[in-house]
């Protein structure tokens, strides 16, 4: 069996979040999602807007809003979240796509994520 989704995502957020890092990230849901109350009724809560990244972060020390959406290696992207990675560049951020490869292993797979994010920033960082 393969790497799911959720633990090549987990694994980059550890990354991304190392010691000397100029990143630091954290899980993202998005949506609504139904939660129950201690009376037993339940509501609905508000996420981040659909389309949003798996993982939201802040680069230093810009300030900037990065977003890192995590794919598995046949998941599809969805048009909501191309625009919305668009939204957040044309606002200033950063936003990447990182897919995972089958014919890499895992740690293989987290480094390229690293690049990626890394020559994201470094090309934002140039139009300074």
């Amino acid at each position: 069996m393969g790497v799911l989704e959720s633990e090549f995502q987990s694994h980059l957020l550890v990354a991304l979040n190392a010691a000397g890092r100029d990143t630091r990230v954290w899980r993202q849901n998005a949506g609504k999602m139904q939660v129950r109350q201690r009376d037993g009724s339940s509501r609905w809560i508000e996420l981040a807007p659909k389309g949003s990244a798996d993982l939201t972060g802040i680069v230093r020390p810009e300030g900037w809003r990065l977003e890192v959406e995590c794919k598995g290696a046949r998941t599809a992207l969805t048009k909501m979240q191309v625009a919305r990675g668009r939204f957040i560049e044309a606002f200033g951020g950063i936003a990447v796509k990182v897919r995972y490869d089958e014919g890499a292993i895992l740690e293989e797979n987290v480094e390229r994520g690293l690049r990626l994010v890394d020559e994201a920033i470094e090309r934002r960082r140039a139009t300074l």
